[in-house]
């Protein structure tokens, strides 16, 4: 192992229905239920990922526009790696968000905004733009189309141990031009790299509606 994360792990142990809501109409904030699943790399490192807490809270658009969809997300996302294998890890990153999509865009593009704290450091655009800063993110924009999933990172993390983790709570969405559902679903991602091998690994969730 080398550094941090090298000797962390070599330390550590593992301890680790969808409603279509209008204009009008507010919902409690559904919780869903949490998920882990487990993957081991060709190098012998055991993967665990996990989706904690994800709620979906649909609201009245303030704009009170039958073509706004208006809702608060939230999730916490966690990794963690262990085992013992040879192969040393010489660096790893998390990230954790959602996947959101319109069915049918009745502009020119439908505008998304998500507004989230503490530190918001990261701007995307059509196409998407670089990323500014590695912590939880906010003060997101970018235009859907239909026929296109968008990635909306809640923020990214690099591993200085065998865990991470990165939570959000009420993150304010809205999707403004959208004729139909607005679908949303979790994700969790974890990035591995040793001399012998890169992985990603992927944990999503079920699709709900904003």
């Amino acid at each position: 192992m080398r550094g941090k994360l090298g000797a962390a792990l070599c330390c550590a142990a593992l301890t680790t229905t969808a409603l279509f809501v209008g204009p009008g109409t507010a919902t409690a904030a559904h919780p869903f239920a949490d998920r882990s699943i487990v993957r081991v790399t060709d190098d012998g490192w055991r993967i665990t990922l996990s989706k904690k807490r994800e709620r979906v809270r649909s609201v009245p658009p303030l704009d009170q526009s039958p073509w706004t969809r208006e809702g608060f997300l939230t999730l916490r996302g966690t990794v963690s790696i262990t085992g013992a294998a040879k192969i040393p890890v010489n660096s790893g990153s998390m990230s954790s968000g959602f996947h959101i999509a319109c069915n049918t865009d009745i502009s020119s593009g439908v505008s998304l905004g998500i507004l989230a704290g503490p530190t918001a450091q990261m701007s995307i655009s059509y196409p998407p733009a670089a990323i500014i800063g590695v912590q939880a993110l906010g003060n997101i924009s970018t235009t859907v189309r239909p026929g296109a999933i968008y990635d909306i990172p809640f923020g990214s993390k690099a591993l200085t141990g065998p865990t991470a983790g990165i939570g959000l709570e009420g993150v304010h969405a809205k999707v403004a031009g959208c004729l139909g559902p607005v679908s949303v679903r979790a994700y969790v991602r974890i990035g591995l790299s040793t001399p012998t091998n890169d992985d990603t690994f992927h944990l999503y969730g079920k699709p709900h509606y904003l």
